[in-house]
């Protein structure tokens, strides 16, 4: 962001980094969340009153009475105190107000910089779409949530999966926009180049192993089979299609679900392993096939080490994490080898966010 106009745009830049910022604290919040079994303490979803947590004892009490009549409780943490309750709380608690806050620093600086005249034309569809996509995440929150609440002592992890890929998506949406702004303005759509098509397959390919990361953590599935390279000494054990029904064996059955996602990772690491290779003497890229290749391989790392400690909380909330960082490497990538788009007017300031998003090169 070297020229003047684009330098005006400095502030957006540091919202939007924020934003990816928060986001990516609100995945690992989330998943601490999972891990220690706190997803379902507070059964109601108030989004004002809800931000205030319970003040006194007969607030607690009330509050762990609902959760008491639940099935997760009934089933599962029958000889729950209330000192367990208030435990399990804090982390749903802190879960929906980190996303009440995110509310806020998205919302108050965007009415900020429309007033100043800073939002118009694609900047401010894109804006508005980011906010609209972090209301319908939240959204899809309490409806992950409410999947737990009367029959079932756990969330669906199909509706798991849908909520942490939505989370995924609005991270992707902003990012992508710090990247229309700092460099040029382009299309998801690929140059035509191979780099483009191919980076665009390990995109798929990667799309699939986040949601069967999300079928994993929703089924607790990472706590079987605590071993590499194989499982229990068996590359595929026999539970593992105890259905005899190829899609419940591979979306309704922990054995199948960790299968599918241990093994799926070496294809995704391999398609980017020989994309590295096929665009090593690529420039245009400028070094993001090897920041491609870095993050895939931390990324496995990660996943084994959580693996064999049984889902130590630390290690699967890095492993969570690095499946985002590994997303911001694709999609540094993807937006490289994208269509440029040619700048456009946006209104009475057009001339500045025209070459703010036209900036070739910088």
């Amino acid at each position: 962001m070297s020229n003047p106009s684009a330098q005006r745009l400095k502030p957006v830049v540091a919202w939007l980094i924020t934003g990816c910022i928060m986001i990516a604290c609100m995945v690992s919040i989330g998943g601490i969340t999972r891990l220690t079994g706190s997803g379902l303490s507070i059964t109601e979803w108030k989004p004002i009153i809800g931000a205030i947590p319970p003040l006194n004892d007969a607030q607690w009490q009330e509050a762990f009475h609902k959760y008491q009549q639940i099935p997760e409780f009934t089933l599962v943490n029958s000889q729950m105190t209330l000192s367990e309750f208030k435990g399990i709380f804090f982390w749903e608690f802190l879960h929906r107000n980190w996303g009440r806050l995110m509310g806020l620093v998205f919302i108050v600086p965007f009415v900020w910089f429309w007033r100043k005249g800073l939002l118009s034309g694609w900047l401010m569809r894109r804006s508005i779409t980011i906010l609209i996509g972090g209301g319908l995440v939240g959204a899809l929150g309490w409806f992950m949530v409410a999947s737990g609440l009367e029959d079932n002592p756990d969330v669906s992890h199909y509706r798991l999966a849908i909520h942490l890929c939505a989370a995924f998506t609005v991270f992707c949406i902003v990012l992508w926009t710090v990247f229309d702004i700092k460099r040029e303005r382009r299309s998801f759509l690929g140059d035509g180049s191979s780099a483009a098509k191919w980076s665009r397959w390990i995109l798929l390919l990667l799309a699939v192993q986040i949601i069967y990361g999300a079928f994993t953590a929703g089924m607790d599935a990472g706590r079987i089979y605590n071993t590499w390279p194989l499982m229990n000494g068996e590359f595929m054990p026999e539970n593992v299609t105890a259905f005899n029904s190829l899609w419940k064996d591979f979306t309704d059955h922990k054995d199948g679900v960790q299968f599918i996602h241990r093994n799926f990772a070496w294809v995704v690491a391999a398609a980017i392993t020989l994309f590295g290779y096929a665009n090593r003497t690529n420039a245009s890229l400028h070094g993001g096939d090897r920041w491609l290749f870095g993050a895939v391989f931390l990324q496995i790392t990660l996943g084994v080490l959580a693996l064999v400690s049984h889902v130590w909380i630390s290690l699967g909330v890095l492993h969570q994490l690095g499946a985002l960082a590994l997303l911001m490497a694709l999609l540094n990538v993807l937006h490289r080898t994208g269509r440029v788009l040619p700048a456009q007017g946006v209104g009475k300031t057009g001339d500045v966010l025209a070459d703010a998003a036209g900036d070739r090169g910088q």
